[in-house]
């Protein structure tokens, strides 16, 4: 069978233009890296405001946007040690500066703070029939368990980064089995991949937000765990820290975490204040939001219970190899009985403009919208 030459992929080169369906030559493959087949990746709700420009990202122009993916490998580079042609592998869009690996960037849709990654080798992203990844972003998946024994599909597989998200932040502060982690909103994409990710864990959750028909599926999805109550926000910050308090269940004292994933539009929202203060002393909290801009924080509050806020960007590799053996143990369960996440649209390269609409009128908890090149 020949071996093919060129692939399509969608390529932005104006923020002012759309996507245009472009055949390439397939990526080569380089020392330290990794050429894969895509078959499934993420449409991100937001996608649309990356590509626009109405979010101001760091983005190095022509570029093939992308996500975190699963995909096939196709060829790896000299140095591969275990990684071979035709295993089924998770694509992580996390690169880290080899000679600075506190400096970030995520392929295919933000320069971070490495737009010099972005500028060169790892500018390109999954929404492609094949892609080019560095070594180390490439993860090995039990095939058989996966597909095989626990009946997961490549849908069910794309959702994986909804979990592997927030992982990061509660991996950050500490979260250990019996805590007692505030997720407020929980009723986003990352948010509602808090709550399964922090239950998997052994934690107990307060999930919090507005939506009341959101929180209630989510409470019924998981209520095998008895570990998760729900908080309706009222928008009074005093009034909605109580209602936190008294949900923490610990004697009064508050809850031991709390993750915040709060969009844009949140940025006079008082849902912070009243989760930092529903906090015990000594509690921590883990920023990973998308607000640009100030927020309003109390600082007697921080200071006299000895609070620790700590921001987290996406997460590091031996967390994503922690989070595969969760699910591939069992510990984490994926697809919609699992999650909750329901695959609401699949779509090809041709039909990107009605996949990032949908995926912006579908955004929330219990949906994904998947491209399968």
């Amino acid at each position: 069978m020949a071996v093919p030459q060129t692939h399509r992929a969608l390529v932005l080169s104006s923020l002012s233009e759309p996507l245009k369906l472009t055949t390439l030559p397939i990526p080569t493959v380089v020392p330290g890296a990794v050429v894969v087949r895509i078959l499934g990746t993420y449409v991100l709700p937001y996608l649309s405001s990356v590509l626009d420009g109405t979010l101001p990202y760091t983005l190095s122009l022509p570029m093939i946007p992308g996500a975190n993916s699963i995909a096939r490998i196709h060829a790896v580079g000299p140095d591969a040690v275990t990684l071979k042609p035709g295993q089924l592998v998770l694509c992580d869009q996390t690169v880290r500066a080899r000679d600075a690996p506190e400096l970030s960037i995520l392929m295919g849709l933000h320069g971070g703070a490495a737009k010099g990654l972005m500028d060169g080798e790892w500018r390109d992203g999954s929404f492609a029939e094949y892609a080019r990844f560095p070594l180390e972003n490439v993860f090995a998946l039990d095939e058989e368990k996966l597909f095989g024994e626990m009946k997961y599909t490549v849908e069910d597989l794309v959702g994986l980064p909804a979990n592997l998200v927030p992982y990061g932040g509660l991996s950050e502060i500490g979260i250990e089995p019996g805590d007692t982690v505030i997720v407020a909103p929980a009723t986003g994409r990352f948010g509602g991949g808090a709550v399964t990710t922090a239950l998997a864990m052994g934690a107990t959750v307060i999930a919090c937000g507005r939506n009341e028909a959101t929180l209630m599926k989510m409470k019924a999805v998981f209520a095998s765990t008895g570990r998760i109550k729900t908080v309706i926000l009222t928008g009074d910050a005093e009034k909605d820290a109580q209602l936190m308090v008294a949900a923490s269940g610990n004697g009064g004292k508050g809850a031991d975490a709390y993750i915040d994933f709060s969009p844009a539009e949140a940025v006079a929202s008082t849902h912070i204040t009243a989760a930092l203060t529903a906090l015990k002393p000594f509690g921590k909290a883990a920023f990973m939001g998308g607000i640009w801009g100030k927020v309003t924080l109390e600082y007697n509050v921080i200071m006299m219970k000895s609070l620790r806020i700590q921001g987290r960007f996406m997460y590091d590799r031996c967390m994503v190899v922690q989070m595969i053996k969760m699910i591939e143990k069992g510990n984490l369960k994926l697809g919609e009985e699992g999650t909750g996440i329901k695959t609401v649209g699949k779509f090809g390269l041709d039909a990107i403009e009605e996949a990032l609409e949908l995926a912006k009128n579908e955004s929330g908890w219990g949906k994904q919208v998947v491209l399968m090149p």
